[in-house]
């Protein structure tokens, strides 16, 4: 029985891509991933400043930037911008008069912010603590569907905290539980176990055929 040409061009894709690694530890791997990260930060650097054309000093609480800032401005800028954050947000619940409305994406976005402070400050367990502080939400439409913050795992992952990192995912899965979400939470827990370098992005899905795990 002849195969119809797009199912053999599928399984020729999927052949080649498999074991195009030899490992974890293969050379070009830990490259690609290190210019994947590099490229994440520029685009995040870039996007940040965008944001900060269009607005005065004191329209950054109007916008979801509070993390952007506290991993690219000085202390001082962030941590004001961070109570600038936060009293933007008690205002909107209040206009809002619902105490769930928005609790769970500033309670998220704050705790990040302040974990990567800590983390700038070399606090690593006092950002892991702000990390982990973040999941205690009880959800949100934008935490449902896109997740959690993935930019400060991302870091203490290279920097070793393996333990944290698989904390917070667990964590996560409370208000993160899609179809999407748990494939990209079991890759991710996958590639933690085999030390595996990790983009933390959705591109993982495809490394991890690639690496042959």
């Amino acid at each position: 029985m002849k195969l119809p040409i797009t199912i053999i061009l599928v399984l020729f894709t999927q052949m080649a891509v498999a074991g195009q690694y030899s490992g974890c530890t293969d050379p070009q791997y830990i490259s690609y991933v290190e210019k994947r990260h590099a490229f994440y930060e520029k685009l995040d650097k870039e996007r940040y400043q965008k944001a900060l054309e269009g607005m005065n000093e004191n329209e950054i609480s109007s916008y979801q930037n509070v993390v952007l800032s506290a991993r690219f401005d000085t202390r001082e800028i962030a941590l004001n911008n961070i109570v600038a954050y936060e009293k933007n947000q008690a205002t909107i619940l209040q206009k809002l008069k619902n105490s769930f409305v928005g609790t769970s994406d500033s309670i998220h976005n704050i705790n990040i912010a302040k974990g990567w402070l800590a983390l700038h400050s070399g606090n690593e367990d006092e950002a892991i603590s702000y990390l982990l502080a973040s999941t205690e939400v009880k959800g949100s439409p934008v935490l449902g569907s896109f997740g959690p913050d993935k930019t400060l795992i991302r870091e203490l992952y290279k920097r070793g905290k393996k333990e944290a990192v698989l904390k917070y995912l667990e964590l996560s899965e409370s208000f993160w539980n899609t179809e999407s979400a748990q494939n990209f939470i079991m890759v991710w827990r996958r590639m933690i176990k085999h030390n595996c370098p990790i983009q933390f992005q959705f591109y993982d899905t495809t490394s991890i055929k690639e690496l042959g795990l």
